[in-house]
């Protein structure tokens, strides 16, 4: 309906932080589900848990005046054809949006010998819009912690209707809706509440679930190392199956992302997070029984690296350009420069734009060299950059021409013959025949070869003839003698 997708695009323009009425005095419901949350793993939990929860006392005001403000924008002109029936149903959304932040509660929880220092563990309730009715889901949950691995790419998992669940590569930036995170806050990432919601509300984007059925219909669920190695991994595979989507729970059609693996390059971690939608009571040992193992195969993914062995500079390369053989001059960058503009652009490609590890074009280079046929050159990238370093001096090194001594030649004609050859491709003459070369006396000394070769051949092949021509050459010789 036109009046949903209008409402639905101004209620997102408003962009309410909940944040912000977060507190440490819990209500009833808000202690209650964290006792819940945190009951199953109480034995590792070694200092004190840090509780929060939505409480509209603190910031009162700035609520009601976010209200008003919102109020006052649907008196505008794009909205005079269903003014009516928006307010009514901004109406709802405020009574809804109420109930949201006294249901939303986040525990920061320090444990001992797991994958994490802090799990964090905090509710999902969620606004869902439905024609004229807006409609407050309140049972999804999330756990979620940042490993000390940091993985190549956004690794996702989700489910899709008719279709196996898979984790799949996610190409590029998250859709976070404009939401930027500032750097000069120094507490870990997966403690920034509004950083994580923004995270859980690109799950469902539409771009996060295209890429989760391209991998699954375009690239036939395989070809990426790090899925590749988690798909193989069959109890990490139950673990997170068990977890109930927003397929599961009616709230999506077609397809529910549920899980997501974000690498941090500058901190060296990767923040895992998990999502139930369950109702069950029993989906708190679920959600985190999935985190737990979803983490743990992070930290053995073949492309990630313990935190303190990666190296956080690149060596330098010689700077300048580069001049190629026709004499054209390149721009050539240093890894610095490509760092820096690689950080610009937001670490990522465009989107939609794919790239590859260096993982991938190692597999790659793999695969095409299998067929190659036997005995055709290949070169190596050490090859390469040697023969780059020659060209950037001015010259090419190129090997001398030598002749080579396995092969013979033709007596007749002097064409190259392979070892094993029975005879001369081009004239027929049999390997290994002798012919004694007969000097010629053609015009301009130029000597017929063809022709005293004819005539050494026939030599050879009628020796009786010339026999009997000399015997009678000589008989006659006598009768004039006698006579």
């Amino acid at each position: 309906m036109a009046e949903q997708k209008l409402f639905e695009k101004f209620i997102n323009s408003l962009q309410i932080d909940v944040s912000e009425y977060l507190d440490s005095k819990l209500t009833e419901f808000q202690n209650n589900l964290i006792e819940d949350a945190t009951f199953i793993f109480k034995d590792n939990i070694i200092d004190e848990i840090k509780k929060l929860g939505g409480n509209l006392k603190k910031n009162k005001e700035k609520f009601e005046s976010f209200l008003e403000k919102a109020e006052k924008e649907l008196e505008g002109e794009q909205y005079k054809d269903f003014q009516k029936e928006l307010k009514q149903m901004f109406k709802d959304y405020a009574n809804a949006l109420r109930k949201l932040i006294e249901k939303t509660c986040v525990a920061i929880i320090p444990v001992k010998e797991m994958p994490w220092v802090d799990v964090i563990f905090r509710s999902v309730p969620r606004i869902v819009i439905d024609k004229k009715k807006v409609n407050l889901l309140d049972n999804a949950i999330a756990y979620y912690g940042e490993i000390k691995c940091l993985i190549s790419k956004i690794i996702i998992y989700g489910k899709m209707k008719d279709a196996e669940p898979l984790f799949a590569p996610f190409m590029g930036d998250l859709d976070l809706e404009g939401y930027k995170l500032d750097d000069s806050q120094k507490e870990p990432k997966s403690q920034i509440y509004s950083y994580v919601s923004a995270i859980i509300k690109a799950l469902d984007s539409i771009r996060t679930s295209t890429q989760l059925e391209k991998y699954h219909a375009g690239y036939q669920r395989h070809g990426d190392p790090i899925c590749d190695f988690l798909m193989n991994k069959s109890d990490l595979l139950t673990s997170m199956g068990k977890i109930r989507s927003g397929l599961e729970s009616n709230r999506i059609s077609n397809v529910s992302v549920c899980g997501i693996a974000i690498p941090f390059i500058n901190d060296n971690t990767s923040l895992i997070l998990v999502l139930d939608e369950g109702n069950d009571s029993d989906r708190f040992g679920k959600c985190f029984e999935a985190l737990i193992k979803f983490s743990a195969a992070c930290c053995g993914v073949p492309s990630s690296q313990k935190a303190g062995q990666i190296q956080t500079q690149t060596p330098s390369q010689p700077t300048g350009t580069v001049r190629t053989p026709g004499g054209q001059e390149l721009q050539a960058w240093t890894a610095e420069e490509l760092a820096q503009a690689s950080q610009q652009r937001g670490g990522a490609p465009p989107p939609g734009m794919e790239y590859w590890t260096e993982e991938n074009l190692r597999m790659m280079a793999e695969k095409r060299t299998g067929g190659i046929p036997q005995g055709m050159e290949v070169w190596t990238e050490e090859d390469l950059q040697e023969l780059a370093r020659k060209r950037k001096g001015g010259s090419l090194d190129i090997p001398q021409w030598e002749e080579d001594k396995d092969l013979t030649e033709c007596v007749k004609c002097g064409y190259s013959l392979r070892k094993g050859w029975a005879e001369c491709p081009i004239c027929e003459t049999p390997v290994g025949a002798k012919i004694s070369p007969t000097p010629s006396s053609l015009p301009e000394d130029k000597p017929d070869k063809d022709k005293a070769t004819q005539e050494q051949i026939a030599d050879k092949k009628e020796p009786s003839e010339s026999s009997e021509s000399s015997k009678n050459r000589a008989s006659k010789k006598k009768e004039n003698s006698s006579s």
